[in-house]
């Protein structure tokens, strides 16, 4: 029963895929992937935020507000979607998505990346210290 349904998945999702000419997908490598994270410095401000202010921001432009700091943090920030969703008191998960490069191409060709650059980083509290986890797409 199980295969079958694959194999019908399979079918509808290649049928589909082939009958659209909207939607490119463009092989990333590793290094690249590892070259389009956000900075380390960037994440590390978002602990230090939380630490300063008591509170996660709610969205960038909440962060940034708080001072030049925060600001100059978010310089060189490759992606012009941001979404905090704070958890609670001592959790928080940032998503990051559209790549301005990924934005780009679209203009050029008016096709949508399939394996567009994004991911989460989600932030909590160990042993007293916050921490946070980074997963790219």
């Amino acid at each position: 029963m199980k295969i079958g349904f694959a194999i019908l998945m399979f079918a509808a999702l290649s049928f589909s895929l082939a009958s659209c000419s909207e939607f490119t997908f463009t092989p990333r490598s590793k290094k690249r992937v590892q070259q389009e994270k956000p900075s380390v410095g960037l994440l590390n401000m978002m602990i230090a935020y939380r630490e300063e202010q008591q509170v996660w921001p709610f969205s960038k432009q909440d962060f940034i507000s708080k001072g030049l700091k925060y600001k100059t943090a978010f310089d060189g920030f490759p992606y012009n979607y941001t979404n905090f969703k704070v958890v609670d008191e001592n959790e928080m998960i940032f998503y990051f998505s559209d790549h301005r490069r990924d934005a780009a191409a679209y203009q050029q060709t008016g096709k949508i990346e399939l394996n567009s650059l994004g991911g989460r980083v989600r932030f909590y509290k160990d042993k007293n210290k916050f921490v946070w986890k980074l997963k790219m797409n």
